[in-house]
Formats: C-alpha cells, structure tokens, sequence
C-alpha cells in the first residue's frame, strides 16, 4: 500500500491546494485535483477519505458546508455531501478502483461515506495499514 498522501509529480496525478486555504463566504475551502490518467499503472485504487484533526477537538461535525466534486471528460458529474455527524472522526467517502471491461483497463467510482468514530487509527486499520 502506498502512503495515502504520495503525489506523483513525473505525471502530476495529484495536485493538493490544502497549503492555500481560501475563504469562501463565510467558509473555507480546500482543493485537490486528481488526474487518474497520470497514476502509474501498478496503482489499482484510490480512496478519498476526510480526516478531522481531533486534537482541535473537531469532528465530522463540522463539515457542515463540506462536499465532493467529481467529473470526468465524457462529461459525467457527480457530487456528495458527507452528513455533518459529532460522533464520526474519520470518512472514507468515496473510491475509485481500476476495472478491465473488454480487455481495457477504466476507473469506475464507488461511493462510500464510511464514517469511523475511532479516527484515523480505524481507517487505517479498514485499509490494511497495521497502527502499532
């Protein structure tokens, strides 16, 4: 397994805006683009999940604005809103996995919204990664 926030920079696959927070009204936003054409081919699954920083004392709770914006060339959309729930610390929200269908290879996408009230440490653990 890959470490969940590796960029691949030859093919610029992940482009992460976390570092420029912007305002929005009254909200503030944080972007990331994904291009699933650049990701090396041995990479077979990509899960988007949201991480609270409990150490601030937050919770999924406060994803009260919060939402997923998906698109790709043919023109498909697709959007989710994580609920705003206080007992969850951690979400997997969505996954995208690859797919042979005629001898090629597409990404097909399978929503998720997997809350985990035991944080990071638990969506780790559902991935196979062994917290010690």
């Amino acid at each position: 397994m890959e470490h969940a926030n590796a960029e691949y920079t030859q093919g610029r696959a992940l482009q992460r805006h976390t570092g420029r927070r912007m305002s929005e009204g009254p909200h503030t936003v944080e972007r990331a683009a994904l291009h699933l054409a650049a990701l090396p081919a041995h990479i077979q699954r990509v899960t988007i999940a949201v991480n609270m920083d409990v150490d601030t004392g937050l919770t999924c709770g406060a994803l009260t604005h919060a939402h997923l914006y998906m698109d790709c060339v043919t023109g498909a959309a697709w959007t989710f809103q994580p609920p705003a729930d206080p007992g969850i610390r951690a979400m997997t929200i969505a996954e995208l996995y690859r797919h042979t269908i005629n001898g090629q290879q597409v990404w097909k996408l399978r929503a998720d919204g997997q809350g985990r009230a035991d944080g990071l440490d638990g969506l780790a653990r559902a991935h196979g990664v062994n917290i010690t």
